[in-house]
């Protein structure tokens, strides 16, 4: 075959999208080559993309495919990033980072600029790792879901379990006793992009609507942020929830906004729900998931583990899951009434001027508060810990 003809067959071939999977290897690898250093040499970037795309198919784009076909990928997502850079477009530029990760060619300088830009345009935490998101991309997200192993971070942990466990029994615990201690097994950090925007901007609103209208304002502790646990000898072993909480915050380098009521709360869940947090938006189902429908049909957080902990489910060997989650309060609601009102709670939100519900069982019952937020906005899902009850 002569290589006017090799050339034509493959550029045929590409332009159609008929090479296949049945052919031979080390013809498409000949093919491929032969046409993309003609491609490249008459500056034909349609040719060259359509070649780059049955490389891709046939695996051709990773360390051991022909440097010629290396080249071209590099090229067209040096391309790609600096347009998106200089574009300042966040959709360009995740895009641009996604493509450069489907051609292996993550290890260009514009890469590494591009993530910087990406992170600067998007107001992302400084402490996010942009590159790790996109190399390990689920669906049509940028999510990273990484597991914490250094013993330090993993001991802070099981201290805000037992600086926030309470040996309080409720009715939601459908007959079970409640446990001595909740074991910490594993705690994953989670970064989500569009999660974390949805956050902020919410965030942000929240905030403008409080400093226009300060009636009704108040702020309010929770055990998650306390400076002490009302147990002396407990506080005597280690750090303090308030230690902790500002440190979580600085791994994400963006302090707790104490002007909105922002906090980290407990969400007991399931393993496939936490599972889902990989590639979805956290999103609980508004019909009183969980925990019922005292105050509406809300998204229902806890202040104590021991709280959270009765509306999880054990999975294999009776690993549990629950989620630390950053939530802004806003302005709170309080309710410390035996009774409760749900439609008032949700109007006092979905038509009036709050942002959460505060429920306060441990004032009227002697058990737990309870905070409720309507707007799956205000919760960005910070971290997934497993335990088992002890």
């Amino acid at each position: 075959m002569t290589v006017s003809r090799l050339q034509d067959d493959v550029s045929s071939k590409a332009m159609e999208g008929v090479m296949t999977l049945a052919e031979s290897p080390s013809r498409v690898k000949s093919l491929l080559t032969n046409q993309m250093d003609e491609a490249l040499a008459r500056h034909d970037n349609q040719m060259v993309n359509q070649l780059l795309d049955n490389a891709m198919a046939h695996h051709l784009l990773g360390p051991q495919a022909p440097s010629i076909i290396r080249s071209a990928a590099q090229q067209q997502a040096k391309r790609q990033l600096r347009e998106a850079i200089d574009s300042g477009d966040p959709k360009r530029l995740k895009g641009s980072l996604v493509a450069a990760k489907r051609l292996n060619a993550t290890d260009l300088p514009e890469f590494q600029e591009a993530v910087a830009k990406y992170k600067e345009v998007r107001k992302l935490p400084l402490g996010w790792d942009v590159s790790l998101m996109v190399l390990h991309r689920e669906g049509a997200r940028m999510v990273a879901k990484l597991e914490l192993e250094d013993p330090n971070v993993r001991a802070r942990f099981q201290r805000l379990l037992d600086l926030t466990h309470r040996k309080v029994y409720t009715r939601d615990r459908m007959g079970e006793p409640v446990p001595e201690r909740l074991q910490l097994l594993t705690v994953s950090s989670v970064t989500n992009d569009e999660s974390w925007a949805q956050y902020v901007a919410r965030r942000e609103a929240v905030r403008r609507e409080i400093d226009s209208d300060k009636t009704d304002w108040c702020s309010y502790d929770v055990d998650t942020v306390a400076r002490s646990s009302g147990d002396e000898a407990l506080d005597a072993l280690g750090e303090s929830a308030e230690s902790i909480a500002f440190a979580m915050a600085d791994d994400f380098a963006t302090p707790l906004m104490g002007e909105v009521n922002e906090v980290f709360l407990f969400h007991g869940t399931t393993e496939s729900a936490a599972e889902k947090i990989k590639t979805h938006d956290f999103r609980i189902n508004l019909a009183g998931s969980n925990a019922g429908t005292l105050y509406g049909r809300g998204i229902y957080l806890a202040e104590n583990a021991t709280k959270s902990d009765e509306y999880t489910h054990p999975g294999p060997n009776g690993v549990r899951h629950l989620l630390l989650c950053r939530v802004t309060l806003g302005r709170v609601f309080y309710s410390n009434t035996k009774e409760t009102e749900p439609r008032k709670c949700e109007d006092a939100c979905l038509k009036g001027k709050f942002h959460s519900i505060l429920g306060d069982r441990k004032a009227c019952r002697g058990t737990f508060r309870e905070f409720v937020v309507f707007d799956e906005e205000q919760i960005y899902t910070n971290y997934i810990l497993t335990y088992r009850r002890q």
